[in-house]
């Protein structure tokens, strides 16, 4: 009954989900993992979980890379032990693996507030890393520079080795008559050569032995047995500086070991939550949210179920139900059923992510449950009597905020002592105020479960045409263990099949026929909603598409009428300048009525780009820069408009109105060609780098605001360029009226990158 990792295959899980642990440690924490019944603790551990799921899904796992379990290696340091240069380089790799997952965490772009508290407990030691960096490889070496006796060590035996190297081929090209071969062989970890038996005694030197065929000497000359031995001596003071080194080493490991144990306490929590929100991530999980009083999974999957195999289910305990009673056939998939909402809470309340589209839990103190049959030769129990001491424990122990889950509640003895002890046990648990989830073949039980509201009937679907289980699970019904039917089309003789259904009729109450009738009104009213729900899903599916059609051609239509209006503007704008032009070429010529004539025109013309009648008190908004303000006065095809405090003249073609009552503005001053402001004004305006289209209507405005401000002289910087830019900017100045000359400005003012504006 303790053990409900195992009756709800709760186990099995976790070992699924520790594949995804990225080392040993992590993979440990995976299982053991338990449900805690401390709401603050499962709160925090979901939070963390849905963040990492979250994590997971949009940039993929942290990496765990150079993490191992260091923590045999932590310990030995602290009991004053020498590392092997192995050992270290593993500690130092584990260092550089939190450095990166830090590093990682960091760099994510969404925040993460409920995984900030672990990230930022990694701390470290910064010069204990570099050190062990600079003295040992990635390979499992000590590098040269780790200290300066093992460099100089090492380089006098890199000077020994190459001159160990010349003489042996000084010797084997000198001797080649006393050698039987002309080959350096490795005796006893020493370099001989092979010289003729008749040869032995013509020089100093040390034999070590014959060949097999006895017609070769091993022998090692005096000058490089003398060499040899100097190098075996360096050899012994490289491992002894090598040791030295390590010790070293080690006792800063040692002084920091509390830290980087530490480190991996947190770093083997952070994995597990990692490998728990990848095995969400493949399983299509969710993190459940928590409630006080309610169980809604929707679309629950049992997750050792073969994902092509498993039927979904929804499932919900919900006010004023506290009970469900499952019915059904054998192999129905009441236990399953069963032990997906146990499982479901179970996971909820040790921190993972469950299998289902939502998920809502509630907070229990305790999960018991009853599942299997338990009976033991060794204890001398029945299947009965193992039952019976569960529901002893389970009795004394549960609370109004647990939850017990009861497998064939009642069964294993005589059917009426059975359901009758069954339903004493329902009481019981109702009076204490507990959630059960229960499953059961009994007929009284099941209209038990009819007389009260908190119960709630539910039972697994049965496809008799095929003798198979659906698996479906279906509220409001009472399932039917369909043995009459199964035995039928089995083969089973009809007479006895016939005779066996007059014995059931006999001992059936009056209640158990009208049972069976509106069972079978609900089975039928359940499919009409069935049919009902997949039309209003399909409408609503329509309506969502038309809507989006309807959106996509609003957009379309906006788009087309933005093109429109700018190809109008830009239209209207050249025939302007063109009629400006014809203006000019009047102006030199003595016909006033052909120049009466040509202004009309370009009075209608500018009539023609007033989108609304604009009159005083209306808000309007410059075209050109966006800004909003209220219309003080119109005069002909121009207006007085007050934009943030400043009045100023624009034309009417210039401005839209748009909707919204307008603002009361204090007038500061009653002429609008002659406003002083207590602000500072730029008497420059810059334009580098943007498109004649948007630079022409910031040059105007500037111009404007010039004149609002009483300034004669101004400056445009529009850079040199391809001198596109700047064409266009004389362009304009020549049209505006407002202004009296313009001039490239002198070398010292930009030369030829700006232009001076002197002003009407």
């Amino acid at each position: 009954m303790n053990n409900i990792s195992s009756r709800l295959e709760f186990d099995k899980v976790l070992t699924q989900v520790a594949q995804y642990a990225s080392f040993s440690l992590g993979k440990e924490a995976i299982l053991a993992s338990e449900p805690s019944y401390s709401p603050l603790i499962v709160k925090r551990d979901l939070n963390r979980m849905s963040e990492a799921l979250r994590c997971v899904v949009s940039f993929g796992s942290l990496s765990f890379g150079g993490i191992s379990d260091v923590s045999r290696e932590l310990r030995f340091t602290e009991k004053a032990g020498v590392l092997s240069v192995d050992e270290i380089v593993k500690v130092g790799r584990f260092m550089q693996g939190i450095n990166r997952l830090k590093k990682q965490f960091d760099a994510l772009e969404d925040d993460y507030e409920a995984m900030d508290d672990l990230f930022a407990s990694l701390e470290i030691n910064q010069t204990l890393l570099n050190n062990i960096d600079h003295c040992f490889g990635e390979q499992g070496e000590v590098l040269d520079r780790a200290s300066v006796e093992l460099g100089t060590i090492r380089r006098e035996m890199r000077q020994l080795e190459q001159t160990i190297d010349r003489k042996t081929q000084e010797f084997l090209n000198k001797n080649r008559e006393m050698l039987s071969e002309a080959v350096v062989s490795l005796q006893q970890g020493r370099r001989t050569f092979l010289i003729k038996p008749s040869e032995k005694y013509k020089m100093e030197g040390t034999i070590y032995g014959e060949s097999a065929s006895g017609q070769s000497i091993y022998f090692e000359p005096a000058f490089l047995g003398k060499m040899q031995n100097d190098l075996l001596q360096y050899r012994h003071r490289e491992l002894n500086e090598i040791e030295k080194i390590c010790a070293r080493t080690s006792a800063e490991i040692a002084q920091d070991a509390q830290q980087l144990d530490a480190n991996l306490d947190t770093v083997t929590v952070i994995d597990a939550l990692f490998a728990k929100a990848e095995w969400g991530y493949k399983h299509d999980a969710v993190v459940a949210t928590m409630s006080q009083d309610t169980l809604k999974i929707v679309n629950a999957r049992h997750p050792l179920i073969n994902p092509k195999e498993v039927v979904a289910n929804t499932y919900q305990l919900t006010p004023p139900h506290k009970m469900i009673l499952i019915s059904g056939p054998n192999t129905g998939g009441k236990s399953v059923s069963l032990k997906t909402m146990g499982l479901a809470v179970a996971m909820t309340h040790a921190g993972f992510p469950i299998c289902a589209e939502s998920a809502t839990v509630m907070f229990v103190d305790q999960i018991f449950v009853d599942i299997g049959d338990q009976q033991s030769i060794e204890k001398s129990l029945s299947s009965f009597s193992a039952h019976m001491q569960t529901m002893t424990t389970v009795s004394q122990k549960a609370t109004r905020k647990s939850l017990v889950l009861l497998d064939e509640l009642g069964s294993q003895t005589d059917p009426l002592e059975g359901e009758s002890l069954s339903m004493a046990i329902l009481d019981h648990f109702r009076e204490v105020g507990c959630w059960v989830v229960a499953t059961t073949h009994f007929s009284r039980l099941k209209q038990y479960g009819t007389q009260y509201d908190d119960i709630l009937i539910a039972s697994v679907e049965f496809d008799l045409n095929n003798l198979k289980p659906t698996y479906r699970y279906r509220e409001n019904i009472m399932g039917e263990s369909n043995a009459f039917a199964i035995a039928k089309r089995l083969g089973l003789d009809p007479e006895i099949i016939d005779r066996a259904f007059k014995y059931k009729q006999e001992s059936q109450y009056e209640t158990d026929h009208m049972m069976e009738i509106l069972e079978g009104k609900i089975a039928e009213q359940e499919k009409l909603n069935e049919a009902l729900k997949e039309k209003e899903t399909e409408l609503h599916q329509q309506q969502a598409t038309l809507q989006k059609q309807l959106e996509e051609s609003k957009k379309q239509l906006e788009v087309e009428r933005e093109k429109l209006r700018e190809e109008n503007d830009v239209l209207l704008e050249d025939m302007i300048r063109e009629a400006e032009k014809q203006m000019e070429t009047l102006n030199k010529t003595n016909r006033p009525d052909l120049r009466q004539k040509a202004v009309k025109n370009i009075a209608k013309m500018q009539k023609e780009v007033i989108d609304e009648t604009i009159s005083s008190g209306d808000r309007v908004q410059l075209k050109a820069t966006g800004q909003v303000g209220v219309v003080d006065k119109v005069e002909k095809n121009s207006a007085l408009v007050t934009i943030g405090g400043l009045v100023m003249s624009v034309n009417l073609n210039k401005l839209t109105k748009i909707a919204g009552p307008a603002q009361p503005v204090k007038k500061k001053y009653t002429k609008s060609h002659s406003v002083k402001t207590l602000s500072s004004f730029k008497t420059e305006v810059n334009v580098i780098g943007l498109r004649v289209a948007e630079a022409l209507p910031i040059v105007d405005k500037f111009i404007d605001e010039c004149l609002v401000h009483n300034v004669q002289v101004c400056r445009v910087v529009h850079g040199h360029g391809t001198g596109t830019l700047r064409t266009a900017v004389h362009d304009s100045l020549r049209r505006n009226r407002n202004v009296k000359s313009f001039e490239l400005a002198s070398i010292s003012e930009g030369g030829a990158g700006a232009t001076v504006v002197k002003l009407k």
